[in-house]
This record gives C-alpha cells, sequence and structure tokens, in this order.
C-alpha cells in the first residue's frame, strides 16, 4: 500500500511540473494559429489534472 502511494505522490508532481509548464505554454500559443490554440486547450486540460490531482499529496 505504501508503494502505491508514493507512486501516487510521483505522478501529482509530474502533474505539477507539467502544469507550470503548460501555463507558460499556453500563453505563447494562445494567440498564434488554430493549431496553438487547441494546443493552449490540451496544456489547460493538464493544469486541470494537475489541480484536482493535490489533494492526493
Amino acid at each position: 500500500m505504501g508503494e502505491a502511494v508514493a507512486k501516487i505522490r510521483e505522478v501529482v508532481d509530474h502533474l505539477q511540473t507539467l502544469a507550470v509548464q503548460a501555463d507558460t505554454l499556453s500563453v505563447k500559443y494562445e494567440l498564434e494559429s488554430n493549431r496553438g490554440q487547441e494546443l493552449a486547450s490540451l496544456l489547460r486540460k493538464i493544469r486541470v489534472l494537475s489541480i484536482r490531482a493535490k489533494p492526493y499529496l
């Protein structure tokens, strides 16, 4: 059980790192093109996943 909790925390940490990167990239690409807007949308979804994962820390 302890190993599973450690893995979950590791995933949450990784998601939080991705969320920070997603914020930066979404600002950069949001205004550039349709594909940039799609990318920004996906990056926002990563940020939402990170927020949802925080309670599991």
